[in-house]
């Protein structure tokens, strides 16, 4: 833009005022963009495109502006990274700008897939930013990354009215044929703050919820045109209800009667965001579910390792510091919502690490079961990880999906993995004496006020730990459940047990128990402390070993023909000393 014309830099000025969509990009010599302009016949909605070529070379010279019902970009570059393009991964992601949803997108291009990254925004936030050097990690990983957006607004409106961006949508999405499609509705405009926190507009309209309708009509439009084969992932709260809950005849009868009457120009929301994805009955949603977000995308020009920025003693940000996960079924064996309550009960997410998860999922590098509903937690790490450790994480959500209560005692509710325990009982005698108590104080457990609830931890045998579960019967304490805890010298498993079989509590309860979410969470941050504190081993990382290929040498070619032996001259049989000569 800098060495453009004085007419043309007016021109682009103009076009950007009214589009009020503001695109920050690196300066000259950065890295590779072409710009796309869309512009839609009948329409002022103008939806901008940010295609990333991903070669290098300076900032592209040509800018294509159309003004019909067509889409015009910058020549030859763009056309030849499609061609190398037909053979990687075709991801789509639909999201609010910022937050997970950009993370999975630069995820899934950093993994050498071709991204289409569908940005909804609010009236009050259109920025863009992209950093240089996420756009350099791109293109070393041979990916290729494209942007375009609309206001939340537009899409609420029919595709009769001249003022909408919905048809648009399923155009630019379904030309391009994913093999996976990620949604989700978190949003961070900045370090620290999201989209959600303005409450109303100007014109009294809940921005929050107006941006939450924008994306599940997005997500359901984006999804009409994916093909049946792609892999479909919805990144939700575990707080979010479930769709099978949520989408009763009887509430969706009220709430449609109601959207007919009251909102007569806008278009009909889905429930939920599964829900908007899941447009045939043959199709399988697969959810990843998440608890308190932190973090920040790398491609944020804000990113930064460090708080505050580097000092003489520097503190490093979470990020960082709890780059380990930890995956879960989100629904207990029973089908009942292992839901982490008001707060996430002091369970955290990495935007970092959800986003890579979800970014694996999509292209297919994790073997899963389609429509299967996972949680992630972060724990403490520095380490990030490898290909096999997510493998291994969800073969052990399948088995502990698999698992159920029919022809056993006990239902398996947790299981950590160590390389070696080096004192089974030494950890055993730590998870009763000093973990138990500390987690049955805290407010998630102590509060339990109407039920049964955990009310002490007891040795029970040889590496075993059993948490009793008790209710106030005829002014009577009575054990109706318990978890048993077992240390072996490789791993901690946790199941559900029995209660006390005089007092008719001798069956293994169908249903969670009070606070077992909780206490099934918190064990998963104690295999953490147990590592830091030396009493288990953290297994050692399996590293596949990559097969060398023989590279066969290529045969040399020449057009010149041998004349034969060429006799060499005979060296002479004596030398100038043996005949008598002396030197000058």
């Amino acid at each position: 833009i800098v060495y453009c014309d004085s007419l043309f830099a007016c021109l682009f000025f103009a076009i950007r005022l009214y589009t009020s969509f503001v695109l920050q990009l690196p300066a000259k010599g950065e890295r590779q963009i072409n710009y796309t302009m869309m512009v839609f016949d009948k329409s002022p909605v103008v939806l901008l495109a940010l295609a990333v070529v991903l070669m290098s070379g300076n900032v592209a010279n040509g800018f294509g502006f159309g003004m019909s019902n067509c889409v015009r970009r910058s020549h030859s570059r763009v056309e030849m990274a499609a061609g190398e393009a037909e053979q990687k991964s075709k991801i789509v992601v639909v999201s609010p700008p910022g937050g997970v949803g950009e993370v999975a997108a630069f995820e899934a291009a950093k993994r050498g897939s071709h991204v289409r990254w569908f940005v909804v925004s609010s009236e009050a936030s259109k920025n863009v930013v992209l950093s240089a050097p996420a756009l350099k990690a791109v293109a070393a990983a041979g990916g290729q990354i494209e942007l375009a957006g609309a206001d939340a607004s537009s899409l609420l409106l029919p595709v009769e009215d001249a003022n909408s961006a919905l048809a648009a949508v399923g155009q630019w999405c379904g030309a391009f044929d994913a093999d996976g499609i990620i949604c989700t509705l978190d949003a961070q405009e900045q370090a620290g703050t999201t989209l959600y926190s303005r409450s109303n507009s100007a014109d009294g309209v809940d921005v929050a919820q107006q941006l939450k309708d924008a994306i599940r009509v997005a997500a359901r439009e984006a999804a009409k045109t994916t093909k049946k084969t792609a892999t479909r992932i919805a990144i939700l709260s575990v707080d979010d209800a479930m769709s099978s809950d949520s989408d009763t005849e009887e509430g969706n009868a009220v709430s449609k009667a109601f959207s007919s009457l009251l909102n007569k120009d806008q278009v009909s929301v889905p429930s939920s965001l599964s829900s908007a994805m899941s447009t045939d009955a043959n199709f399988k949603v697969t959810t990843l579910r998440h608890g308190e977000l932190f973090g920040t995308p790398e491609s944020s020009p804000e990113f930064s390792p460090f708080v505050k920025g580097p000092r003489k003693e520097p503190q490093i940000r979470e990020e960082y510091t709890m780059r380990a996960v930890r995956m879960d079924p989100t629904l207990s064996v029973s089908g009942n919502t292992m839901s982490m309550g008001s707060g996430y009960s002091g369970t955290v997410s990495s935007r970092l690490s959800l986003g890579e998860a979800a970014a694996r999922m999509a292209q297919r590098s994790i073997q899963f079961d389609d429509g299967m509903d996972v949680s992630l937690t972060s724990q403490r790490g520095t380490e990030t990880p490898t290909t096999g450790e997510w493998e291994e994480e969800f073969a052990r959500v399948a088995e502990m999906a698999s698992a159920g209560p029919s022809g056993s005692s006990t239902v398996l509710l947790f299981k950590a993995a160590f390389e070696n325990v080096p004192d089974s009982e030494r950890l055993a005698d730590w998870i009763a004496t000093k973990w138990a108590p500390a987690v049955m104080r805290t407010y998630d457990i102590a509060g339990i006020r109407i039920g049964a609830r955990p009310v002490y931890a007891l040795r029970a045998g040889d590496g075993l730990v059993e948490i009793v579960w008790q209710q106030l019967v005829d002014f009577k304490s009575q054990t109706i459940g318990s978890m048993l805890i077992q240390v072996t010298d490789t791993a901690i498993v946790a199941s559900r047990g029995p209660g006390d079989a005089g007092a008719g509590f001798g069956s293994v309860s169908r249903t969670p128990l009070n606070g077992e979410d909780v206490m099934v969470r918190r064990l998963a941050d104690a295999a953490s402390q147990a590592i830091e504190k030396g009493l288990a081993v953290k297994p050692a990382v399996k590293k596949v070993k990559e097969v060398k290929k023989a590279v066969v040498p290529a045969p040399v070619a020449s057009t010149m023909v041998s004349s034969g032996s060429v006799e060499t001259a005979a060296a002479s049989e004596t030398g100038p000393r043996v005949a008598g000569a002396r030197r000058s």
